[in-house]
C-alpha cells in the first residue's frame, strides 16, 4: 500500500510516498481502516518538525496523521461496537492516517455521524 513518509524531523522536504505493507491486526482491540480522508492538522506539523519528541517519541520512517475518515474493512476479536463496513471517524493518537490503511483501536474509532462516504446519505 502506499502511505506518505518522513525520514528525518525537519520541514516539508523530509516527506516522500513509499510502499509499505498493509497493516495486520495484531491486538484484539485493534481495527483496521481503509483511509478515504485524513487532515493535515497543527499536531501532525509539530510531531514532523520535532517538537513533541519527548511527549510522541518516533521511529523513522514515520507515517504521519493523527486523525481518518473511512470504511471498517477488519476488526479484532473483542471489538463489539464496530464492524466491517462501517463508516467511522478515528484518531490515530499521533501517526499513520496518511496512508491507504490505518490500524485504530476501538476506544478511538466512533461511527461517522454524517456518512458521507457511502451512497446512503443523510442528509
Amino acid at each position: 500500500m502506499k502511505a506518505v513518509q518522513c525520514l528525518a524531523f525537519g520541514k516539508s522536504d523530509v516527506i516522500q510516498l513509499a510502499e509499505v505493507n498493509k497493516p495486520v491486526i495484531s491486538n484484539e482491540n485493534e481495527v483496521l481502516i481503509k483511509v478515504i480522508a485524513t487532515a493535515v492538522n497543527p499536531l501532525d506539523i509539530k510531531i514532523r518538525m520535532g517538537f513533541m519528541e519527548k511527549m510522541y517519541p518516533i521511529t523513522f520512517p514515520f507515517t504521519p496523521g493523527s486523525e481518518a475518515s473511512g470504511i471498517v474493512e477488519a476488526v479484532g476479536k473483542n471489538v463489539t461496537r464496530l464492524k466491517v463496513g462501517d463508516e467511522v471517524l478515528a484518531s490515530t493518537m499521533g501517526g499513520g492516517s496518511y496512508a491507504e490503511y490505518v490500524l485504530v483501536k476501538e476506544d478511538n474509532v466512533a461511527l461517522n455521524p454524517i456518512r458521507f462516504l457511502s451512497k446512503k446519505r443523510v442528509f
